[in-house]
């Protein structure tokens, strides 16, 4: 069974799935947009899980793709993922003067002003999921993490809040514009844990900054222009834990439609455990206005855009504290405990 509800059938879909496989395939040649995109979607329920905690929407005629993966007992997670999207395209679709003002008018001002707008519209939705988990018993503790891709004149711009990814594919290259908010991710940034070391650590599955979980919550930017070939990979990371070689995300993504893609990589997560709910969105840039804007290294274009973001408080904690204890639950749910606390 999967639900979805559909604004256009041809342009935009969004849902949550319990289904084996489904996918939209979407073009848009829009005359005010100087992009022509083609882009779909895939979400399934993994090998492990009852439920898709997952949701998705993508938009290819206004430019917008949003993958959140939620998290959460009695299904608050999904309820947590579906808020923060049903936000994220309520203030970017229906308040659309700024990103149409860069769009005909790319000037630094209209830039900052399309950054702002994506940035507020995630507080708006971290507000709401925070403010319903506070007031609800049943969904206390529930949050999601958040990618958003917007396409705006020639630019590509990306929030991520959590653990999901946005990846760029070009120039034989698959690189992530995104930096995971988890502890291991953090431990890697201060020279404690090695990329090595981090991959094999529980600690990664633990974040440090997610929607709704804290009452704070830091929101990394990132954009840059595009040029005709692109692609883009929006995926949780039930769908990259399975692709740990940017090199195999890049032939699968260079190699197939953005549909054919996907059906590689959600076969190849379920062969390999499918652990997770897994969940991908695929978006090519099939023609672009030349631009001189870009580096020789695709490394370079990302990283200099990239924001840096400020952990809260609450989470300042699970970094510092140095007698913290991993384990997992019942559920195989990471679980931390203060070992100093059970001294007491």
């Amino acid at each position: 069974m999967f639900s979805f509800k559909c604004l256009d059938m041809d342009q935009t879909v969004m849902g949550t799935f319990d289904s084996d496989f489904f996918y939209n395939l979407a073009m848009a040649d829009d005359n005010n947009s100087p992009l022509k995109t083609n882009s779909a979607m895939l979400t399934d329920v993994g090998m492990v899980r009852e439920h898709n905690e997952d949701s998705v929407f993508i938009d290819n005629l206004h430019g917008l793709f949003v993958v959140a993966d939620g998290m959460g007992g009695h299904a608050a997670g999904e309820v947590a993922s579906q808020m923060a999207v049903e936000e994220i395209k309520k203030a970017l679709l229906e308040n659309r003067e700024a990103i149409d003002s860069f769009t005909s008018n790319p000037t630094k001002e209209h830039r900052e002003d399309v950054v702002a707008l994506i940035e507020s519209s995630v507080h708006t939705a971290h507000k709401m999921v925070y403010e319903t988990g506070l007031n609800d018993p049943t969904k206390k503790g529930m949050g999601t993490t958040l990618d958003i891709l917007v396409l705006a004149g020639t630019e590509a711009f990306v929030a991520h809040v959590g653990d999901s990814r946005t990846y760029l594919i070009r120039n034989k290259n698959a690189v992530p514009m995104t930096m995971d908010h988890t502890v291991a991710e953090v431990l890697v940034v201060e020279g404690k844990l090695t990329k090595e070391e981090a991959e094999k650590s529980p600690l990664r599955t633990v974040l440090v900054n997610a929607i709704g979980v804290a009452s704070e919550v830091g929101v990394e930017m990132t954009h840059l222009p595009v040029r005709k070939g692109d692609k883009f990979l929006v995926c949780s990371d039930g769908l990259y834990d399975y692709f740990p070689n940017n090199s195999e995300v890049f032939d699968v993504c260079s190699q197939s439609t953005p549909e054919e893609a996907l059906g590689i990589f959600i076969e190849g997560a379920k062969n390999r455990g499918g652990h997770d709910n897994i969940t991908g969105v695929v978006v090519e840039i099939i023609d672009a206005p030349d631009s001189a804007d870009f580096a020789e290294d695709v490394n370079h274009d990302v990283t200099e855009s990239r924001s840096t973001i400020k952990i809260s408080e609450e989470y300042e904690k699970i970094v510092s504290t140095p007698t913290l204890k991993i384990a997992t639950d019942e559920n195989n749910k990471i679980i931390m405990t203060d070992e100093t606390e059970d001294m007491d």
